[in-house]
């Protein structure tokens, strides 16, 4: 397996991106009930596409080389690989009523044989168009509205069933005296296997990464890296970690029971019990706050982001805005499908004496600037530059209870300086704060002498009235005074406000942000 495909696995989901297909349902499937997955012979197998009907209502052959197929599982979930991408989707049977739903696919390009991208495509089509189906000794053959048969299965090789869009997450591991103990409460432990030989997922704090061979029901893992992230809690999480790698390298076969997933070693030891996990729909690009998780450092290695920094994204109308570890920065984006690609980056000029935020951050934005495209996995998000390689991973931000306006010390951050266009941080070593009290006056120190005014609110409209300061004068550090003067001008030019979190932005009345804050004092 080659460097870059290790990098492009790890820290990846293999979650699918959504394409809903609604199906109204109007034929039969021989042996159905209102229960899904009691057709007699329907789940619990591997279906393997023998032939399917063709524009000119033909049933043909699967191309030679590639392999599409269909498993139905008592969960009423329909999984299988369409040729080149992994797909999956909801079933029901009701009476003699079969429907295939919500089908979703990975988005992989394959290029040979050729032809195999219009199959897929054909494939999916008649799988939504499913309107019944019946069992004739080992074949499968599903049937759209009009009765016409337009996909036929055969028996498939149940070995084949490791592979694809399956996530499995860890309920137990084998001990040091082989018996099986239960995974940590508050740890989730992942893997998933691609159809290319490499499997992947969180091992409890770290994510990581593999390269497999199966054969029949052999399987062989190698040594796997992973990210360089340090978990404290809960207590025990780093072994656990190191254990379940380990073991994972003793692995000699599996087999499936149920929705089990079971990894044994060469004497038919259970080393790692899995059971199947729920699938999560992928997260949209725009709209979603993501915060980073790691990104690619040197080109070969995936480096963590510094333990109690924070550098997020969030892209909307064409801007790009987050915080870098150290400084506020914006931007604009443009899409074009999977093409993304992010210009005119600027940021604040904080500096942050915490070994490490300054290089990290610039290897951030310099990885930002080299973006090509995206994709979004669940609740991931991968942003790679135009040869392929990942370059930041980024994780769904967990929800923040925005905090209220009044009541709230907020600090100052940002402002903008003459023009509108570039923003400029706060000198270092002066605090610049506001205190909203719900009787309509603002007070707080404006870097040298305190301040207070009045204030008026109407849902998101703002209006601070001209502040009344004390008089002292500051001579350190440098520039204090003229950013004071600076400050306090700005607060009468507040025409609005938005809250996003912890962060509180005042603007003018064209909607640009003039004054940037953060909650508490820093």
């Amino acid at each position: 397996m080659t460097p870059n495909r290790r990098r492009n696995y790890i820290l990846t989901t293999v979650s699918l991106s959504v394409i809903v297909v609604a199906c109204i349902v109007v034929a039969g499937c021989t042996g159905g009930t209102s229960t899904p997955g009691t057709a007699a012979g329907l789940t619990g197998t591997s279906w393997a596409l023998d032939s399917y009907l063709d524009e000119n209502g033909t049933l043909v052959g699967v191309l030679p080389g590639t392999e599409i197929t269909a498993r139905f599982d008592d969960d009423g979930k329909v999984t299988g690989s369409a040729g080149c991408n992994g797909y999956g989707g909801d079933y029901q049977l009701d009476g003699t009523t079969l429907s295939i739903s919500s089908i979703a696919q990975t988005l992989k390009l394959c290029t040979e044989p050729e032809g195999i991208m219009d199959q897929e495509a054909r494939f999916i089509d008649l799988l939504g168009s499913a309107a019944g189906c019946r069992i004739e000794s080992d074949r499968l053959v599903i049937t759209d509205a009009e009765g016409a048969d337009v996909l036929v299965f055969v028996k498939g090789d149940e070995s084949t069933g490791l592979a694809g869009n399956t996530w499995w997450t860890l309920t137990s591991l084998a001990g040091e005296n082989g018996t099986q103990t239960p995974v940590l409460d508050g740890t989730g432990v992942t893997v998933t296997f691609s159809a290319e030989g490499s499997l992947g997922g969180s091992a409890g704090c770290n994510h990581y990464s593999a390269d497999y061979t199966v054969d029949g029901a052999a399987l062989t893992i190698e040594p796997a890296i992973r990210t360089e992230m340090y978990c404290m809690d809960p207590p025990g999480i780093m072994d656990q970690e190191d254990r379940y790698l380990a073991l994972l390298t003793e692995v000699a076969s599996y087999r499936m029971e149920d929705n089990l997933l079971i990894l044994a070693d060469s004497e038919g030891g259970d080393l790692l019990v899995f059971e199947k996990a729920a699938q999560t729909p992928d997260l949209p690009l725009v709209g979603t706050d993501w915060v980073l998780e790691s990104y690619s450092a040197n080109g070969d290695a995936v480096s963590s982001v510094i333990a109690g920094t924070t550098i997020t994204a969030n892209f909307d109308d064409g801007n790009v805005t987050g915080n870098a570890g150290c400084n506020h920065y914006g931007g604009q984006y443009s899409l074009d499908g999977a093409d993304l690609t992010v210009s005119s980056l600027y940021s604040t000029l904080m500096y942050c004496e915490t070994p490490g935020v300054m290089e990290q951050e610039a290897a951030f934005m310099g990885l930002l600037a080299n973006v090509s495209s995206y994709r979004t996995e669940g609740d991931r998000l991968i942003l790679t530059d135009a040869e392929g390689t990942d370059l930041l991973f980024f994780v769904q931000a967990p929800e923040v209870t925005p905090a209220p306006l009044a009541g709230t010390e907020w600090t100052l951050e940002s402002f903008s300086i003459p023009g509108g266009e570039t923003v400029s941080s706060v000198i270092v070593g002066t605090t610049i704060t506001a205190l909203f009290d719900p009787d309509g006056n603002v007070t707080g120190s404006a870097g040298c002498n305190s301040y207070g005014a009045g204030y008026q609110i109407d849902g998101a409209e703002l209006s601070i009235e001209p502040p009344i300061s004390t008089k002292m004068h500051c001579n350190e550090p440098e520039g204090v005074m003229e950013q004071e003067n600076r400050y306090l001008n700005l607060l009468t030019s507040v025409a609005g406000y938005q809250i996003d979190g912890n962060r509180l932005d005042l603007l003018d009345e064209g909607g640009a942000t003039l004054l940037s804050y953060s909650a508490g004092r820093p």
